[in-house]
C-alpha cells in the first residue's frame, strides 16, 4: 500500500558530491510541500518506488544494484545503465511518476553489439521505448552547470517549482 502525504521526488544518485549539488539547488527551487527521497541504488529506489507515490525521479545511469555498506565493499558494481532498470520499473510499474535523467556521461555504450550513443540518441532511444512520463536526459556537468535550468524545466512541468 503506497503511503501518501507531502509531494515526493526520489533522487536516484550514488555519488555524494554530486548529490550534494543535486540536492542544494532542489532546496533553492522546490514547492515547500515537496519531500525529497534519495536512493543510492536500484534496490533502494525499487523499494521506494513501490512504497509511496512518487511524483517525479531523477536518475543517475550508473548506480550499483544494491547499496553500498559504508564501512566495507558490497552492493555490487555501478552498472552503465543501472538507471535504464529504473525508468523501465517506473514505466511499467507506477501510474502517474514521472522520470528524468541527470547523468554526467557524455557518451554511453549500448549493452548489445558495444554501440555508442551520445545524450541526444539516448534520449531518443528512451523517448521510444518509454511513454510520455519520461521527460528526457540531462547533461550534469558542475555543481553550477546549464543543468539546473533545464531540470529547473523540468520541474515546472511536473508543476513541482516555485
Amino acid at each position: 500500500m503506497k503511503l501518501m502525504n507531502k509531494r515526493i521526488i526520489l533522487v536516484v544518485e550514488d555519488d555524494e558530491p554530486k548529490l550534494r549539488s543535486i540536492d542544494g539547488f532542489l532546496r533553492e527551487t522546490l514547492a515547500q510541500d515537496v519531500e525529497v527521497r534519495h536512493a543510492e541504488s536500484l534496490a533502494s529506489a525499487v523499494s521506494i518506488l513501490s512504497a509511496v507515490e512518487v511524483v517525479l525521479a531523477i536518475v543517475d545511469m550508473s548506480i550499483p544494484t544494491f547499496d553500498f555498506i559504508k564501512d566495507r565493499r558490497g552492493g555490487g558494481q555501478p552498472q552503465g545503465f543501472g538507471g535504464a532498470d529504473i525508468l523501465r520499473f517506473i514505466d511499467s510499474e507506477t501510474m502517474d511518476t514521472r522520470s528524468i535523467v541527470l547523468t554526467q556521461y557524455e557518451e554511453f555504450v549500448l549493452s548489445h553489439g558495444g554501440e555508442r550513443r551520445d545524450q541526444r540518441g539516448l534520449e531518443e532511444i528512451y523517448r521510444s521505448e518509454l511513454d510520455a512520463r519520461f521527460l528526457g536526459v540531462i547533461h550534469y556537468s558542475d555543481q553550477h552547470g546549464t543543468w539546473r535550468q533545464k531540470l529547473r524545466d523540468a520541474l515546472k512541468i511536473v508543476q513541482l517549482g516555485e
